[in-house]
This record gives C-alpha cells, sequence and structure tokens, in this order.
C-alpha cells in the first residue's frame, strides 16, 4: 500500500508549486497571517471576498434596480440594466482594487525584509535542490503528512525555504530527514 495521495492539490504544500519549468518555492512568510494563498499557478489568491461574489452581487444587484425602476417598460428595464451592471462592476473593481491594495502581502513582506526575493525557481532536474522540492512535494501529499503524524509543526514550507531560497545546509538536511521518517504500519517513507 502506497502513503503517497496522487491527484489532489489540497494536499500540496501551500508554498510549493510544481510549474510547467520545474519547481516554485516560497517564503512562508509572505502569506504568513494573510487571507491569501498561493493557488497552483503560483499566484496570489484573496480567500475573504471572492471576485466571484462581487460579481454575483453586482449582477443581482443590477437586475433588483432595473426591475424596481424599470416601470413594466421591458426597453427601460433592459437600459436601467445595462447601466446598473456597468455602475455595479465599476463599484465592485474598485472595492476589490482598494481591498488588494491594503492587503498586498509582496507590499508588506517588503516592507518587513527590504527588497528580498521572496520566491525561487528551480529549473535544474539535476540540482540538488530539485530534489529537496520533489521530496517535500512528495512528502506532503503524503497522508502521514496530511494526517500530521509526520511533522506535526508544519515546519516543511519554513525548512524548504531556508534550504532553496536561503541555501542553508542544516535546513536541506533537516527536510531529508522529514522525507525519511521511521517507517512503522502507518508510516511509510516517501
Amino acid at each position: 500500500m502506497t502513503d503517497v495521495t496522487t491527484g489532489t492539490s489540497t494536499g500540496r504544500l501551500p508554498t510549493l508549486v510544481h510549474t510547467t519549468r520545474g519547481y516554485r518555492v516560497h517564503d512562508p512568510a509572505l502569506i504568513a497571517d494573510t487571507s491569501y494563498v498561493i493557488d497552483d499557478a503560483g499566484d496570489l489568491v484573496y480567500t475573504r471576498l471572492p471576485a466571484g461574489a462581487m460579481t454575483a452581487t453586482a449582477v443581482l444587484g443590477a437586475a433588483v434596480t432595473a426591475i424596481t425602476v424599470g416601470n413594466g417598460s421591458w426597453g427601460w428595464v433592459l437600459v436601467v440594466f445595462l447601466l446598473a451592471v456597468i455602475v455595479a462592476c465599476a463599484v465592485a473593481i474598485a472595492v476589490l482594487s482598494v481591498i488588494h491594495a491594503v492587503t498586498d502581502p509582496v507590499r508588506a513582506y517588503r516592507g518587513r525584509f527590504g527588497h528580498t526575493r521572496f520566491a525561487v525557481d528551480v529549473t535544474d532536474p539535476s540540482s540538488a535542490t530539485w530534489q529537496l522540492c520533489a521530496r517535500a512535494e512528495r512528502l506532503a501529499a503524503s497522508r502521514s503528512w496530511q494526517a500530521g503524524r509526520v511533522d506535526p509543526g508544519r515546519t516543511l514550507g519554513g525548512l524548504l525555504w531556508a534550504a532553496v531560497g536561503t541555501g542553508e545546509e542544516w535546513a536541506a538536511e533537516a527536510v531529508l530527514a522529514l522525507a525519511e521518517p521511521a517507517t512503522g504500519p502507518d508510516l511509510t517513507s516517501v
């Protein structure tokens, strides 16, 4: 029986993205204590107020306004609906822009750490950093890691960043130690 689940994005390490050219490792401090996550494409996504919910609210509000103001004339209802959709979408874009400007994790990260990089691309399949990323990816996809039996403190992301992003040898050794735990009936090495 294998310990690795496949095809699930929920089992991936939140700061490690498998790209078409290799891996992208993000500093966990980038999204720590924010309402952002890093999606499968490596983009920052705000999770508190989805853009789809704002769009649906804008269209629904425009429909209610058109029916209320339209006075029963289909032509007038259509004109009011189109104008209300434009105004409501502009308001939604403005609200989301202000939210993103205020809560931008990249700006906050650069404010704390200066103009240091917050992501590293690993593109050489023969490099040691590639092997660390592959091991971390396999470990994060394992049922043992997802259940918290391996790395219950969730240090893997920080260790991987220290190993790949800053080149700390001790962190690389710690990632390898996490990826090769003692095996047992419910733990298998990855």
